[in-house]
């Protein structure tokens, strides 16, 4: 019993791209490749790595005696860990998008590009 169909995996996975630069030059993506300076990129993973550590020292605590201190340690190691993840995967995306590199699309990165090209561009208004 075969259990495939007749479709090619290109039409059942839309939201992939082919990863090469000719879907970025389409889209006018490969004009100047963006790029998140070293120091940023530390800075944010030293702040993730630290909020990520609250958030294991809340559970500790949380295990130990529940208290109100232990529970904001857990909720903002919960929330700030994935908003700086977010904005550190947003980051590279649009560096992959840049380059013609995009395998996958993603809607949410989409959208705040989106936001912050009409942000950067005030004479401009686009309708999302």
């Amino acid at each position: 019993m075969k259990l495939t169909t007749n479709k090619e995996p290109q039409a059942l996975k839309s939201n992939l791209t082919k990863g090469d630069a000719s879907s970025a030059v389409e889209s006018r993506a490969l004009i100047k490749p963006t790029k998140v300076r070293l120091p940023v990129r530390l800075f944010a993973f030293t702040l993730t790595v630290i909020t990520l550590s609250w958030f294991f020292e809340g559970w500790r605590e949380i295990q130990r005696e529940p208290g109100l201190i232990s529970c904001a340690y857990l909720f903002f190691g919960i929330v700030l860990t994935a908003l700086l993840l977010t904005v550190q995967g947003y980051w590279i995306y649009i560096e992959e998008k840049s380059t013609g590199k995009l395998v996958r699309k993603v809607k949410l990165f989409d959208k705040i590009e989106a936001k912050l090209s009409a942000k950067a561009q005030p004479g401009k208004r686009n309708s999302l």
